[in-house]
């Protein structure tokens, strides 16, 4: 009974609650002028038409506009009325503009770093894009080790978090009280009393209902600093859109640990959900941490509205190949994540090997990957076998047949959950980060990655990929064909997915 009750007084019960309360006042407020419905329709129709043509012209993503279009002409009266709620509202724009300062800092730091000369101008382009539009300078006197699951990931981690003596900040999507986060726990609360400066970012939609007041009031209480990152309002809102999907730990602007591995006992294979959990990350240590940590004093800037001294400290020399960590902001309006991945797909010279859990792209990311199968370079993609989002799933299936007959090939990983997010090149390029195939990732979260050139670490991004592959099931047209019903299920999945 206790645990029935918690379940319907859980915070995000009645943030459901709230939010589906909002949308029946919407409906209500439509049927309540059912005695002039003829009238009150057709000056609906007017102006969401009005409202279809300011859609086409403003300055959004092209999938946006044609999910909008479809729910302004398909249900104008709701529609018109929702997309004044979202797209409307002043308190957004508020907001945006403050979020404008990350980047502007972000930029002001690290813009202007060290020339480095590329072997290949292909790379010398894709670094000059994500020195010039991301404001990430590349840096050599780095050193980096990958990790292939979350087990070593996280043995890692917690390793690296004991030699701290000045720094620790952590900012994740997920922080899950859990087994994984206990013995992060514990080492951050003994280094926060022996003087280190500890500091935890959490975004709190992703880690709703999965770490307490009571958890934080303990960690605060331990001195360590804590904060939630965009606070989640129960309300129909833009805003909410606006998510913290980094995975960034820095230690004394040394070291720092990011990938697509969260702070949950999932991501460890602890807690079996959707068969074994396929994940991957990435540790900087030299130069590349300090970029990272740039990252997270911006927004902690941001967050607390307190200036932070931010000093980079002297780095041994390393020779190890380039490394350029970025961050992407969905306030903008430059598709980093998007961009980056697009350039190494496009100025592939023989292969490109991708791994996402979400395959949702629009025409022009998907143009981009078939031009290039249609290239002659190989292609491949790999997404789960079980997902944990089966409607998300639907709508990566609904790719599945033009990838194929462009001559990309299709893989699902057999054993379970690819969480794993990387694209590797030629053996010469390769990016690990926190960025998804799917809208979310492009354009509506933060986002954070590290390119890499010419760096030992690549050949083990590769080895992992092709390891993948050896656990994956090939997709061929047959496996592609479904039901009339299916296949029309699966492509209003896609056609509105920008808008979920």
């Amino acid at each position: 009974m206790k645990g029935i009750l918690k379940l319907f007084t859980s915070r995000m019960i009645l943030t459901a609650i709230n939010i589906l309360a909002q949308f029946a006042i919407i409906f209500v407020l439509v049927a309540y002028f059912d005695g002039v419905f003829v009238y009150y329709y057709s000056i609906s129709l007017i102006l969401s038409m009005l409202c279809c043509v300011y859609v086409i012209n403003k300055n959004m993503n092209s999938a946006y506009k044609i999910a909008w279009i479809l729910l302004l002409l398909l249900l104008p009266m709701f529609g018109l009325t929702l997309y004044i709620m979202l797209e409307g509202s002043w308190y957004t724009k508020q907001t945006k503009r403050k979020m404008l300062s990350i980047t502007h800092r972000i930029k002001d730091i690290l813009g202007k770093g060290e020339k480095i000369s590329f072997k290949d101008s292909y790379a010398q382009k894709q670094s000059r894009y994500i020195e010039d539009f991301a404001y990430s300078s590349p840096v050599k006197n780095t050193r980096a080790k990958y990790f292939s699951c979350g087990e070593g990931y996280f043995a890692s981690l917690l390793n690296d978090l004991k030699t701290a003596q000045k720094s620790i900040y952590v900012e994740y999507f997920i922080i899950k009280e859990s087994h994984m986060w206990d013995e992060i726990k514990a080492i951050l609360k003994e280094k926060a009393k022996n003087g280190v400066d500890v500091r935890v970012i959490y975004d709190d939609f992703g880690s709703i209902d999965r770490i307490s007041k009571k958890e934080i009031k303990a960690l605060i209480s331990s001195g360590i600093r804590v904060k939630a990152f965009n606070p989640f309002v129960p309300a129909i809102s833009l805003l909410l859109n606006y998510r913290d999907h980094r995975k960034i730990c820095t230690i004394d602007t040394k070291i720092a640990y990011s990938g697509g591995v969260n702070l949950a006992d999932e991501y460890i294979n602890r807690e079996i959900r959707f068969g074994h959990w396929k994940d991957s990350g990435i540790a900087l240590y030299g130069e590349g941490a300090y970029s990272f940590e740039v990252f997270f004093l911006t927004l902690w800037e941001y967050i607390t509205k307190e200036k932070q001294s931010l000093v980079k400290p002297e780095y041994e020399e390393i020779d190890e190949g380039v490394f350029q960590p970025y961050t992407d902001s969905p306030i903008d309006e430059e598709n980093v994540g998007a961009s980056v991945y697009m350039n190494i797909i496009s100025q592939a010279q023989k292969y490109v090997y991708i791994s996402t859990p979400y395959f949702v792209v629009d025409d022009e990311m998907l143009k981009v990957i078939t031009n290039a199968a249609k290239s002659g370079v190989d292609v491949r993609i790999v997404v789960p076998h079980i997902p944990d989002k089966k409607i998300v799933n639907q709508a990566t299936k609904s790719y599945y047949t033009r990838l194929i007959k462009a001559g990309v090939k299709v893989y699902e990983y057999k054993h379970g959950f690819n969480h794993s997010k990387i694209v590797v090149s030629d053996g010469k390029i390769a990016n690990v980060g926190s960025v998804n195939f799917d809208f979310r990732s492009f354009y509506l979260s933060f986002e954070c990655g590290v390119w890499m050139y010419n760096t030992p670490v690549v050949l083990d991004v590769l080895a992992d990929y092709n390891n993948l592959l050896s656990q994956s099931i090939k997709i061929s047209l047959e496996d592609c064909k479904a039901s009339p019903f299916v296949r029309a299920f699966r492509a209003v999945i896609a056609a509105f997915s920008p808008l979920f």
